[in-house]
Parts: structure tokens; C-alpha cells; sequence
């Protein structure tokens, strides 16, 4: 039955129920206190009472000597006040004097000291106390009817009962009222979400002033929601870029096996012709679908990273280009400030490789005649810097913020026509901010292009 019950008013009942027993708890303290400091202070005015008609006997007996005690029950009369009892013992228990006929029964079990007793219909606070004069040794009995107290104790009950169930009512009404004000933030963000859910991915959940920490939890919102939106624009554009790319040498191989159904079949120039671009499209295919599919890997490598062999930068680094300069004879190669890490680079020797060969391949892919590429290496604090000069036609200032995005190409035409997919980079980043490192460029158009590495170090 609870869980049906919204967050709201389950905090307005558990606050009030809460607030409830705190306020019993605190008016059965107060109770306790109370009767307890009026009884002592009952007690003694009876006491003080007592001592002084035990003075005001001793004084009247000076005059009288003897075993009895000889005091004028008149005098008895004159001092007692309302609602007050005096009576006289003697040491056997028998009564000498009494101003009143309301005192119980005479209990000679009973030790001297103060007694709860009820005569008749009244409530009694009695003091029991030894009387001696002279040579009488008795005792005195003083009463004195505290129905006043109880009188006052139970309005004070009565008043602690209404004030417990009205601070009840008051607890619901204040609880609903402060758990509705407090709760406000997360409608907001209930109703927000509600709109998301309906695909108005650009709602956002108002931030409070107050800085507590439904703000907080509004800011980490709606920045998670600004990840996730341009998350999704991201892969929406990608999946259109892919479509795209793909769409065309598809468009083109369908185009020539189209033609040679027809009538190049027979034509041994056609044939030779349309099977060259069916392959060349072919592989361009191939190309584009493996880059995607290291893509996938790069997204999953995220997900489950697990530990890695460290590798030697600089060693790396001369592995690929010596392989480079065997493959392209025309390639020229500038080892310039080549300084060995301090210590392992914190990435995998593959991974390592693939970015190289990832901007070498670019580096020759966008350079006219004459390629020449300059690598310079260098070492800062926990990081290794690897430097890749080429002498290509260079990006434009306003291309420079996209080069890293996926499909993305300077020249499209040049770019197709050289075998580009624009994934070339945007792999290389990925793999880079992966282990931690980090990816810049700095180019000027007719001169080159620098593709600078970061790498962060194995600390030991």
C-alpha cells in the first residue's frame, strides 16, 4: 500500500510522525519535570510547616512540666490554616489532639516521613515527624489536602494532549507545504524529462539559485544531456557520412556492371576499363568498412581497456619510419633532436605504430612532388612529445577546428580522388586521448602541416 503512495506524502507523513513522537517524548519529559518540582516544593512547604507548629507546641509546654503534653486546643484552632490537618500522638499511638476528622487511620507501621494518602474523598500530602518536649515523646502528624496540585497537574496533562495532536495537524500541514516546496526542483525535472522522453532532446531542467544540491543535480543534468545531444548528432552525421561514402563507388560499381551487361561485355577496352574502377571502388570499400570496424573496436577498447605492454618511444618511432623509407624510395626522412624517453610510453607498441602510420600516410597522401617529412622528439614532464613535419599544401584556418572529425576532409574532391575517407585522424585521436595523450595540429596553407603527439610516460 506504502509504494503506491507518492514520494511527497510519504515524506509529509514519516515528517509528521515523526515530529509527533519527538513532541510526546518531549512533553512526557516535561510532565516528569514538572510534577516532579511541584511535589518537592509541596513537600517542603509541609516540612517548614511542621517545624513550625513543633516550635509554636514547644513554646506553649515551657510552662507545663510533666509526661503529658498540655497545649490549649485552642491554640491548635487558631494556627492551623484551610485545608490543613494537625494531629498529636502520643508514643503508644493515641490520639492527644486533632483539628480535623478527615485523617486516616493511624497506620503505626508507618515510619516517620512524607505519605500519598486519601481520606475520603480528598487527597492527602501527610509529614509524619517525632515531637519531644520536655519529657513527652510522641508525634506530630500534619495533612494537607493537595487536590489544588492535582487540579493543576491534570490541566497540564490536558494541555500537553492538545498541544501533541495539534502540533500533529500543524506537522502534516507545515511537512506537506515545506516537502512541496522542497520537492519542487525534481517536478521540474520529472516534467523535463517527461518532454525528453517525447524527443525534445534540447529540453533542459531549470538551475535553481540556491546552490544545494538539486542544483547541483540540475547542472550534471543538463550537462549529461548536452553529452547525449551532441552524442546523437554526432552519430547521426556519422551514419549519414558513411551512408554517403558508401553510396558512391556502390553507385559507380552498379554503373559499370550496369554498362557491361548491356553491351561493354563484348568490348575488351570497356571490360578492362569498368573492372579496373569496380575493383579500385572495390577496395575503396574495403578501406572504409575496416576503418569503421576499428572504429567499433576503439569504441568497445573504452568499455573493457584491460592492461598493456609499454613500449620504447623512440625505438617505435624508427621501426616505422625504416619500414616508410624502404616502401616509398621517393619519401624524403628528416631525423632531427631524435631523444629517447625517459622511461616507456604508457601505450602499446601497435597503437603506437598506427598513429604513426596513420600521419605518415597523410603526410605523403597531400604532398605534391618532392615529399619530404621532418620528425623531431622531445621530452617534458610525464609526457613525450613526437613532432611530424610534412611539406603538403597545408589547411586553411577554418578547416583546422574539423580535422580530427570523423568523415571530415579538407578538399573533398582531392581527397576522394587520392583515396581519402576522412577516418584517418579521427582514429588517430581516439586512440590517442585513449591512453591519455593527446593529439594538436598547426598548419599553414603552401607551406606544411605539424602533427604533434603528447604521450604520456610509464611513472615508476
Amino acid at each position: 500500500m506504502l509504494n503506491r503512495v507518492s514520494i511527497k506524502w510519504k515524506m509529509t507523513i514519516f515528517s509528521a510522525i515523526f515530529i509527533f513522537i519527538i513532541f510526546i517524548f518531549c512533553n512526557l519529559i516535561q510532565l516528569i519535570l514538572i510534577q516532579t518540582f511541584t511535589s518537592k516544593q509541596e513537600q517542603e512547604q509541609l516540612y517548614k510547616r511542621s517545624e513550625e507548629i513543633r516550635t509554636i507546641i514547644m513554646e506553649q509546654s515551657k510552662q507545663v512540666s510533666g509526661k503529658d503534653l498540655l497545649v490549649s486546643e485552642d491554640l491548635f484552632e487558631k494556627i492551623v490554616e484551610r485545608n490543613e490537618m494537625i494531629r498529636v500522638l502520643d508514643k503508644d499511638g493515641n490520639e492527644l489532639y486533632n483539628i480535623s476528622n478527615d485523617f486516616p487511620d493511624q497506620d503505626k507501621a508507618l515510619k516517620n516521613g512524607f505519605y500519598r494518602m486519601e481520606a475520603g474523598d480528598e487527597d492527602l500530602l501527610l509529614i509524619k515527624e517525632p515531637l519531644r518536649v520536655d519529657s513527652f515523646n510522641g508525634t506530630l502528624e500534619i495533612g494537607k489536602n493537595i487536590e489544588t496540585f492535582d487540579t493543576f497537574m491534570e490541566k497540564v496533562i490536558w494541555v500537553l494532549v492538545l498541544g501533541t495532536f495539534l502540533s500533529l495537524a500543524l506537522s502534516l500541514v507545515s511537512g506537506w507545504f515545506l516537502v512541496r516546496k522542497l520537492l519542487s526542483p525534481l517536478t521540474l525535472m520529472t516534467n523535463t524529462m517527461r518532454k525528453i522522453e517525447d524527443n525534445q532532446f534540447q529540453e533542459r531542467v531549470p538551475v535553481m539559485e540556491s546552490k544545494d544540491e538539486f542544483s547541483q543535480l540540475s547542472i550534471i543534468f543538463n550537462s549529461m544531456m548536452d553529452r547525449i545531444e551532441a552524442s546523437m548528432a554526432q552519430q547521426k552525421r556519422f551514419v549519414e557520412d558513411a551512408s554517403h561514402e558508401l553510396r558512391t563507388p556502390l553507385a559507380i560499381i552498379h554503373g559499370h556492371l550496369s554498362l557491361l551487361q548491356r553491351w561493354g561485355k563484348n568490348k575488351k577496352d570497356v571490360l578492362d576499363s569498368s573492372l579496373h574502377t569496380s575493383i579500385k571502388e572495390t577496395d575503396r570499400m574495403i578501406e572504409l568498412t575496416n576503418e569503421l570496424l576499428l572504429l567499433t573496436r576503439m569504441d568497445k577498447l573504452k568499455e573493457v581497456q584491460g592492461p598493456f605492454i609499454p613500449c620504447n618511444g623512440l625505438e617505435t618511432i624508427n621501426e616505422v619510419l625504416n619500414d616508410y623509407q624502404l616502401i616509398h624510395e621517393q619519401l624524403k626522412i628528416n631525423r632531427e633532436e631524435m631523444v629517447h624517453c625517459d622511461t616507456l610510453l604508457a601505450i602499446p607498441q601497435e597503437q603506437l605504430k598506427q598513429i604513426l602510420i596513420i600521419i605518415l600516410d597523410n603526410a605523403i597522401k597531400y604532398s605534391g612532388e618532392g615529399k619530404e617529412v621532418t620528425i623531431k622528439t622531445s621530452n617534458e614532464k610525464d609526457k613525450y612529445n613526437i613532432e611530424i613535419h610534412d611539406n603538403g599544401y597545408g589547411i586553411s584556418q577554418e578547416d583546422m577546428p574539423y580535422i580530427f572529425d570523423r568523415f571530415y576532409r579538407v578538399d573533398k574532391a582531392r581527397s576522394r580522388g587520392k583515396g581519402g575517407n576522412g577516418l584517418g585522424l579521427s582514429i588517430a585521436k581516439d586512440i590517442t586521448e585513449e591512453y591519455k595523450g593527446a593529439i594538436l595540429a598547426e598548419s599553414t596553407i603552401g607551406k606544411g602541416t605539424v602533427i604533434i603527439l603528447q604521450l604520456p610516460l610509464i611513472h615508476e
